[in-house]
């Protein structure tokens, strides 16, 4: 399955879904599923943002452990798709929370 497939499916819910359960993991599918819900957004919409966030935001370490994947892969748009996805929920896991009743979306400016 190719990557850039798979992310232009993740418009639809069912599509992402199947996507995720590719990569026979199912508590990635359960930490995405959260995460989605706490960022209120659609799993396939947190989905694509995660891959983004990884295009944007890795470092060249990151990459590199990216290409050694893929490199080692059966599927490679899948295991790309799960690497990149689990970087970015490590990434938000590391956020600080927002506290209960803050409306500054948790930059530390509340008291």
């Amino acid at each position: 399955m190719l990557l850039g497939d798979i992310i232009r499916d993740f418009s639809q819910e069912a599509k992402a879904t199947e996507a995720l359960l590719c990569c026979n993991d199912v508590s990635l599918l359960v930490r995405v599923g959260e995460s989605a819900e706490r960022y209120r957004e659609a799993v396939g919409e947190y989905a694509a943002g995660a891959v983004r966030r990884f295009a944007n935001l890795a470092t060249s370490e990151d990459w590199l452990s990216l290409m050694n994947v893929i490199e080692r892969a059966h599927d490679p748009g899948i295991s790309c798709l799960a690497m990149m996805i689990k970087w970015s929920l490590k990434q938000d896991e590391a956020a600080v929370p927002v506290q209960s009743g803050c409306t500054c979306g948790g930059g530390g400016g509340c008291s």
